[in-house]
């Protein structure tokens, strides 16, 4: 089976909820997001306001429509250990993505 997430993504749209918190709907005319998908490996880079804002890079695995990423370089180093685990699907040329933590 081929890898349908090699290549490169650009976000189009997001938003981001810490547990009891409002979900925040990212600012696309502020934010600037690229992430690189290898056989193997990830990055990602992300701009703020046109500055450097966060970066990562590890391995990842695909178990269905399982994405599970795992960073050993980050700009912010509790990424560093953990697993980032997501429900995704492709759909056309765009890659939709879902990460829940605290249920």
């Amino acid at each position: 089976m081929s890898n349908p997430l090699i290549g490169i993504w650009q976000l189009v749209s997001g938003e981001c909820g810490e547990p009891g918190q409002a979900v925040e709907v990212y600012d696309m005319a502020a934010l600037s997001a690229r992430k690189v998908i290898g056989e193997r490996h990830f990055m990602f880079l992300t701009l703020k306001d046109g500055a450097f804002y966060s970066s990562a890079s590890g391995v990842y695995q695909l178990d269905g429509s399982t994405y599970t990423e795992q960073p050993d370089m980050a700009s912010y180093a509790p990424m560093l250990g953990q697993s980032y685990v997501f429900d995704y699907k492709i759909d056309g040329d765009l890659w939709h993505n879902r990460r829940y933590e605290g249920e």
